[in-house]
């Protein structure tokens, strides 16, 4: 288990923090750098600190990525025209904001990078090989 000066090296860290100024801020640290600097990477390489690092990240992380199921709900909005975009025309010398939904071309793609998704394509790989063979690749999220 980690000690609050440990969890908040970690939390500095995780916040945009330089390993010497999160080990400084942790500790209030007043050594000189160079011992600074060795003794934070010394920590920071511990087991525990490295699987808690870790944990935290990928805590963080998981909030900002959309699932699969996210991403083809939103792809699926964007060709049902349930998703607008705000486009700015000059009229009469004024900016005008005038909201719309996607053209032909942008569903088309959005098509297919749902098609891509739930492996709609067959891609064909060519490998020089003695024998010939064919692959198929299926994304499974």
């Amino acid at each position: 288990m980690l000690n609050i000066k440990q969890e908040k090296f970690i939390t500095n860290l995780l916040n945009g923090m330089s390993q010497r100024q999160a080990y400084k801020d942790a500790y209030g640290a007043k050594y000189r750098d160079d011992v600074i600097d060795r003794n934070a990477s010394k920590l920071f390489n511990t087991d525990e600190v490295q699987m808690r690092y870790r944990e935290l990240r990928d805590k963080a992380l998981e909030k900002d990525i959309l699932t699969a199921t996210e991403r083809m709900k939103f792809l699926s909005d964007v060709v049902n025209g349930k998703v607008e975009d705000t486009v700015y025309y000059n009229i009469k010398g004024e900016s005008t904001p005038i909201n719309k939904t996607a053209d032909l071309a942008t569903k088309i793609k959005a098509v297919d990078t749902l098609n891509k998704m739930t492996g709609e394509y067959t891609q064909k790989v060519e490998v020089e090989a003695e024998t010939s063979f064919e692959v198929n690749i299926k994304v499974i999220e």
